[in-house]
């Protein structure tokens, strides 16, 4: 017993422990966009090349990706809701279904496995070979210009992926719709429309700006752990992505209440 609540307490305090320091890590990148830092030329050029990588790189695998899951969610969809002879409700389930879930977990999904390990591994590589304390002795800020850049451009990338995934899954659905029951796009548009509330549009916000900035911001501050080992950078890239699995549960959670 005496065992158990000590690692209960262990756990406990390495958990506020990890909050304290996260929350003041994302206190300051949020201080350094409202400073307008974004817009330095050197640091808006990390932002470009970052969002070039993060977003652009992929948007081919994307497309496949966002069309398969419109070709098969709306003809799944549109034959079940036939043969109930409640078809007028297509709208109101793509709305819940492709705005509100699919959209940005299968984009904060995709955006983890491809560019936030890459990022942990990278800034985990910069610490341990003494890059950032070389920025440092130069007295340029890692936050504004290795950081800040990175968060931003996975929040760029998620808001803009999200959108985009929804409106090839959309169209691919009405595609699929067009051959099989000769529907026009209007039609397919105006069942979609009738049914999206600000609920619904506060809650696609919320979601893809959140996970936007932990998919940046968890790799990162748990790369900053790596101090003197090789080994210790797949044990800060496991924890970067435990973490932001975690976070993305805690979005999910909190964005059903929306």
């Amino acid at each position: 017993m005496r065992s158990f609540l000590i690692n209960l307490g262990a756990t406990f305090l390495n958990f506020y422990t990890f909050l304290k320091d996260y929350l003041y890590f994302s206190c300051e990148i949020i201080k350094s966009v409202l400073k307008f830092n974004l817009f330095n030329k050197a640091i808006f050029t990390v932002f470009i090349r970052q969002v070039y990588f993060t977003g652009v790189q992929i948007i081919p695998v994307y497309i496949v990706v966002s069309l398969i899951f419109g070709i098969a969610l709306v003809g799944f969809l549109s034959k079940q809701l036939i043969e109930f002879g409640i078809y007028n409700e297509l709208g109101k389930i793509l709305v819940l279904l492709i705005l509100r879930e699919l959209g940005p977990i299968v984009t904060v999904i995709l955006l983890a496995l491809r560019s936030s390990t890459a990022v942990g591994a990278e800034i985990s590589v910069m610490k341990l070979s003494k890059e950032i304390d070389t920025l440092l002795y130069f007295e340029i800020d890692p936050m504004r210009y290795l950081y800040l850049p990175r968060v931003f451009a996975g929040l760029t990338c998620m808001v803009s992926l999200s959108i985009l995934f929804s409106f090839i899954s959309i169209t691919g659905g009405y595609l699929l719709l067009s051959f099989n029951l000769g529907i026009t796009f209007d039609y397919l548009l105006s069942l979609i429309f009738d049914y999206i509330s600000l609920s619904d549009v506060a809650a696609f916000l919320y979601k893809t700006v959140m996970f936007g900035f932990f998919v940046m911001s968890m790799p990162i501050y748990s790369a900053l752990w790596v101090k003197k080992a090789n080994t210790e950078i797949p044990i800060s890239l496991l924890k970067g992505m435990m973490r932001l699995f975690f976070a993305i549960l805690f979005v999910e959670i909190t964005g059903a209440f929306i």
